[in-house]
C-alpha cells in the first residue's frame, strides 16, 4: 500500500533525530553510571579512612613507623575522597532537588576528614609524638620534652579546628535520615578531637611550669569519694600535701578531712546565691566545699581552710576519685594492701564499700588503709615498670569523665585551664553549645551512694529564634540489697537524718544554660515543682529523690538556652561510683544552632 502524504513527510524527522537521542540517553546513562561510581569510591575511600583514624590513637601509643603508616594510609584515603568530591560531578550532583544537600554534605565530611588527616595527625606524628614522650625517667617527669611537645599539639589542634568549622555549616534537618547519625557521630569525634588536643596543649604549656620547672610549687591533693554524692564528684575524705621541683612530686603525710570539724564561720565570705542554696556548709565544712559545681571556686574555700588548719598556703588543688584511681591501675598493676589485692576492676569496690564492713569498729584502720592505697597508687605511677601509653589514656579518660581536676593560684595559669573539663568549671557565658547540668548531693549523710545508679541524657534538640530547646531524662536506681537496712551504721548512716537506714535521699539540680529556662519537671509521670534557685545566673530546680532499696525512679524535664547559644547542647553531670558518664554532647538539628 502506498504510505501517505504525512507519512512520507515524519519518517525523514524522526530518521533525524533518532541518533541525538540515542546519543543523549547513552550519555545520562554513562554520566549515570560514573557519577555511581564515583560515590561508590568516597563512600569506599570515607570508610577506609575510618578505619586508619580508629587504629591511630594505638599507633601513637607505639612506635613511630606503626603511626607513621597509619597516617599515610590515612592522608591517602581521605585525600581521595576530598578530590573526588571537589570536581565537576560532585557540583552536579549537589545541585540535584532533594538530595543535593546530602551530596553537599558528603563533600564538606570529606574535606574535614581530609583536614583532619592532613593538619591534624600529620604534626602528631611528624613531630614524633608518643605517649613515650611523656613518661617518668628516674622517677622525674620530662619537663622539658613535654614543653617541646605544646608546638606540633597545637597545630594538631588547630587543624581539628579548621574541620570542626567545615562541619558546623552542614544543616543536619535537610538530610536523609540514613545518613544522620553518620554524621553526628562524626562531629562528635570532631569535637572531641578539638577537646582531646586542646586539653594536651595546654597541658604541655601549663606543666612545665606547674612542674616546678621554674622553682618548687606546693599543691593540696583531695581524695573524692563517690559514695557520698556531692556535685563535684564526691564528699573529700582524705588529703595529702604535694610538692613538684623540676619535675619531681613528692606526696606528704595524708590527712583524714574529718578531722577538720566545723567552723563557726565560713573560711572565706560566701555569695548571697551560694548561702542561699546551700547555707554556710561549703564555708564551715571542709567536705562541704564541693557542694558549689565550680572547681575554682570549691578550691579557693579548701585551700583556705588547709591554710587555717596547717599554716601552709598552696599553689593549686587537685582532686582525684576512686574511678580515677581505678583506671591508673589499668597502667600500673594491681596493688596489694593490707593484704588485699586491688585490681583495676576491684579497686571501686575496695574503696567504696568494703572497708566501711571490714573496718566499721576501728576508723582508725578504715584511715590508714585509704592512706596506704593513696601513697601506693601514688608510688606507682611514677615507677619504670608502668606503660606510658596506658598512663596518659587513663589520665585522659579521668579527666573527660571530670574525676581528675586541677585549680592553680595563679591567675595566669588559671586562665589556660578555663574552658578544658579538667578545670571543672560552672560555665556562665552565653556563647557557644548550651550547657546544661546535672549535679547530685547526699542528703542522708552516709556511704549509700555506692548503691547509686544514674544516667543523664539529652535528647529532641531543636532550633528556633536563635534559642535551642532540648529535653532532658534522668533514670535513678537504688541497687541496695532489699536488706540494706542491716548494713552497718557506717554504710547505711545513723538513720538520724530523717532517712531510714537502708533509704538515700539525693538532691539532684537541674541546671539550664545561662538564661534559659527549665519547666516540665517530671518524676515517675507525676508533676514535680522542685525548689527554683539561680545561679552565676544559670536557672537550678532542685529535685530531692528518696530511694529504697531496688527502686528505679524517672526523672524528665524540658529547658532551654538564652539566646546567643550555638552549636548544640552540652551535658555535664556528677561522676558517680559507675564507669563513664560525666559529660555529654548532641548537636543542634540546624546550622549554628539556629534556623
Amino acid at each position: 500500500m502506498a504510505k501517505t502524504t504525512r507519512e512520507r513527510a515524519e519518517r525523514p524527522t524522526w530518521r533525524r533525530w533518532r541518533w541525538p537521542l540515542a546519543t543523549a540517553l547513552a550519555v545520562l546513562v554513562a554520566g549515570g553510571l560514573w557519577a555511581g561510581w564515583t560515590v561508590w569510591q568516597v563512600q569506599r575511600d570515607l570508610t577506609a579512612a575510618r578505619a586508619q583514624a580508629v587504629a591511630l590513637p594505638g599507633a601513637l601509643a607505639g612506635d613511630g613507623d606503626d603511626a607513621a603508616t597509619v597516617v599515610d594510609a590515612l592522608q591517602s584515603h581521605a585525600g581521595a575522597a576530598a578530590d573526588r568530591t571537589s570536581g565537576p560531578t560532585w557540583q552536579v550532583l549537589s545541585a540535584l532537588p532533594a538530595l543535593g544537600d546530602d551530596f553537599d554534605a558528603t563533600a564538606r565530611v570529606s574535606r574535614a576528614v581530609d583536614i583532619v588527616a592532613r593538619d591534624g595527625a600529620g604534626p602528631l606524628v611528624g613531630s614524633g609524638l608518643s605517649a613515650a614522650t611523656f613518661a617518668p625517667r628516674d622517677g622525674r617527669l620530662p619537663v622539658d620534652r613535654v614543653a617541646r611537645a605544646a608546638a606540633p599539639l597545637a597545630e594538631a589542634r588547630d587543624g581539628f579546628v579548621e574541620a570542626q568549622a567545615e562541619l558546623d555549616d552542614i544543616r543536619l534537618e535537610g538530610l536523609v535520615r540514613e545518613l544522620r547519625p553518620q554524621l553526628e557521630a562524626l562531629i562528635r569525634e570532631v569535637d572531641e578531637g578539638v577537646s582531646t588536643l586542646d586539653g594536651a596543649t595546654r597541658a604541655a604549656e601549663l606543666l612545665p611550669a606547674m612542674l616546678g620547672g621554674d622553682g618548687p610549687r606546693d599543691y593540696l591533693l583531695v581524695f573524692q569519694n563517690n559514695a557520698e554524692p556531692r556535685s563535684l564528684g564526691g564528699m573529700p575524705g582524705l588529703m595529702a600535701p604535694l610538692r613538684a621541683e623540676r619535675g619531681t612530686i613528692t606526696l606528704g603525710g595524708t590527712v583524714a578531712a574529718s578531722e577538720f570539724g566545723e567552723l563557726d564561720k565560713p573560711v572565706l565570705p560566701l555569695t548571697e546565691q551560694e548561702r542561699r542554696i546551700w547555707f554556710d556548709q561549703p564555708g564551715t565544712y571542709f567536705q562541704d566545699a564541693v557542694f558549689i559545681p565550680d572547681f575554682e571556686r570549691a578550691s579557693e574555700l579548701m585551700a583556705a581552710r588547709w591554710k587555717v588548719e596547717t599554716g601552709q598556703e598552696v599553689d593549686g588543688v587537685i582532686s582525684v576519685d576512686p574511678v580515677a584511681l581505678s583506671y591508673l591501675l589499668q597502667a600500673t598493676g594491681p596493688i596489694t594492701v593490707d593484704g588485699r589485692r586491688l585490681t583495676s576492676n576491684t579497686f571501686v569496690d575496695e574503696i567504696l564499700h568494703e572497708p566501711y564492713l571490714r573496718y566499721q569498729d576501728d576508723p582508725a584502720a578504715e584511715d590508714a588503709f585509704f592512706a596506704e592505697v593513696l601513697t601506693t597508687t601514688f608510688d606507682r605511677l611514677l615507677d619504670p615498670r608502668t606503660s606510658p601509653s596506658a598512663l596518659v589514656t587513663a589520665l585522659s579518660r579521668g579527666a573527660t569523665e571530670g574525676r581528675l581536676l586541677v585549680h592553680s593560684a595563679s591567675s595566669a595559669e588559671q586562665d589556660l585551664l578555663d574552658g578544658t573539663r579538667v578545670a571543672g568549671a560552672f560555665p556562665t557565658g552565653s556563647g557557644g553549645a548550651a550547657q546544661a547540668g546535672v549535679y547530685v548531693n547526699d542528703a542522708t549523710g552516709s556511704k549509700m551512694g555506692y548503691f547509686l545508679d544514674y544516667g543523664a541524657r539529652i535528647s529532641s534538640v531543636s532550633c528556633a529564634a536563635g534559642v535551642i530547646g532540648f529535653s532532658g531524662s534522668l533514670r535513678i536506681h537504688s541497687t541496695a540489697p532489699a536488706d540494706a537496712a542491716s548494713l552497718p551504721s557506717t554504710v547505711t548512716g545513723p538513720g538520724t537524718y530523717g532517712v531510714a537506714r537502708g533509704d538515700h535521699l539525693n538532691v539532684f539540680d537541674l541546671v539550664a544554660p545561662t538564661g534559659g529556662e527549665i519547666t516540665d519537671v517530671v518524676v515517675n509521670g507525676v508533676k514535680s515543682t522542685g525548689t527554683n534557685r539561680t545561679f552565676e545566673g544559670r536557672p537550678i530546680v532542685s529535685v530531692p529523690i528518696l530511694l529504697e532499696p531496688g527502686d528505679v525512679v524517672t526523672l524528665t524535664w524540658r529547658a532551654t538556652s538564652g539566646a546567643g547559644h550555638s552549636g548544640g547542647v552540652e551535658l555535664i553531670s556528677t561522676p558517680g561510683v559507675q564507669r563513664g558518664g560525666g559529660k555529654q554532647f548532641v548537636p543542634a538539628p540546624c546550622a549554628g544552632g539556629q534556623e
